[in-house]
């Protein structure tokens, strides 16, 4: 059996640390590097960055440096703007010959982005010998494989809804005002940031659900609503009076032809606790697939820390964890095995034998 795969974590922030710990979980994967982009963890253990032991491997802001790190791949996590931010950095990564693996919207990136920005990353790909995928929870999990693995029960398909619903009550307050909680529809509309990178995001799961059931929109759109509470929530993080946004909608939607309603439609809630929940959603549906069809299909996904003590976080170190972060780096350490042993080029956003194992390296037999 080869020896285990060696990983850097490019941007140490939620997902960064939660990739950070679940390597620290296996014997069949290393960390080796870790690029930090705050100067104050410079220098500092990896494992001390998340409140766990220290890994041994230190976090350096000098990307160079990182770069040079010999590795089987680089599980790219850094601050997404909604502006493609990244474009060079992850480029420049590519030219350098390492594999790369993002969680950042770049799962579509054929069906979403200019053709001469796909050109650039298979130019670069070819440069460095190196291996693009863009993996994550949804899109790739829950949209490209739950999803369209649940149409294979019908026989014919109207519609198709996938709603996410985020519970942001324990979410930092300075993330829920940049969101738009607590503020007035109109002064969070004025706040756009959050906005764009939830289309970009969207986007990508729109246009992959079409391609994946061989369907072509007549036209796609994004939306965002920004629903106020009648009352005032209090919670952990913040408090946000009546008459301020407490649940944040967005959506984008496809259509067909010229039909009146959308084929496919994708509406991701902010939902700050259970009282702001949309309307026909009970507690613990983390993720609702509605097709309609012959026959049609409901099914729902709840996701936690534990099942067993009900737990909402999976704790780290001296911090709680969210789980949604865990499942997107999960299909990022699974891709491992087919990124280290492909031919230079961009992925395909779902690989074949991508799924647990409690040793990944077993999947190269396969």
């Amino acid at each position: 059996m080869r020896d285990p795969y060696k990983v850097v974590v490019w941007g140490p922030g939620g997902l960064g640390a939660a990739c950070i710990y679940e390597i620290a979980q296996r014997q069949d994967i290393e960390l080796v590097g870790v690029r930090c982009f705050d100067p104050a963890k410079e220098g500092v253990d990896a494992g001390a960055l998340i409140g766990i032991d220290n890994l041994g491997v230190t976090a350096s802001p000098d990307a160079e440096k990182v770069a040079a790190i010999p590795c089987d791949a680089v599980i790219f996590t850094p601050r997404d703007l909604g502006n493609f931010n990244n474009d060079e950095e992850l480029l420049w990564l590519l030219r350098s010959g390492r594999n790369v693996i993002t969680v950042l919207p770049y799962q579509h990136v054929r069906l979403s982005r200019e053709p001469e920005f796909v050109r650039q990353l298979e130019e670069a790909c070819a440069a460095g010998n190196s291996v693009f995928h863009a993996t994550g929870v949804d899109p790739d999990v829950i949209s490209d494989r739950v999803l369209v693995g649940l149409t294979g029960f019908c026989n014919d398909i109207t519609k198709v809804k996938l709603q996410e619903n985020w519970d942001f009550q324990f979410t930092p307050p300075e993330t829920m005002a940049l969101c738009g909680f607590a503020k007035t529809p109109e002064e969070a509309r004025a706040m756009p940031v959050a906005a764009v990178i939830a289309e970009n995001f969207l986007t990508q799961v729109c246009l992959g659900v079409a391609h994946s059931l061989g369907v072509t929109y007549s036209r796609y759109e994004n939306s965002h609503d920004y629903v106020v509470t009648d009352k005032e929530i209090v919670q952990e993080s913040m408090t946000i009076p009546a008459g301020t946004v407490g649940r944040v909608t967005h959506r984008c939607q496809g259509w067909v032809g010229d039909s009146a309603e959308p084929f496919f439609e994708i509406e991701v809630n902010w939902h700050s606790g259970l009282d702001m929940l949309p309307e026909g959603t009970a507690p613990d549906q983390y993720w609702v697939i509605t097709i309609e069809g012959r026959p049609s299909i409901k099914s729902t996904v709840d996701i936690k820390g534990s099942l067993e003590t009900m737990s909402r976080f999976i704790p780290i170190g001296d911090r709680n964890s969210e789980p949604g972060y865990h499942a997107t780096i999960a299909p990022c350490l699974q891709a491992l095995p087919v990124v280290a042993n492909a031919k230079p080029g961009i992925l395909p956003l779902t690989l074949p034998r991508m799924r647990w194992m409690p040793d990944y390296r077993m999947a190269e037999s396969l």
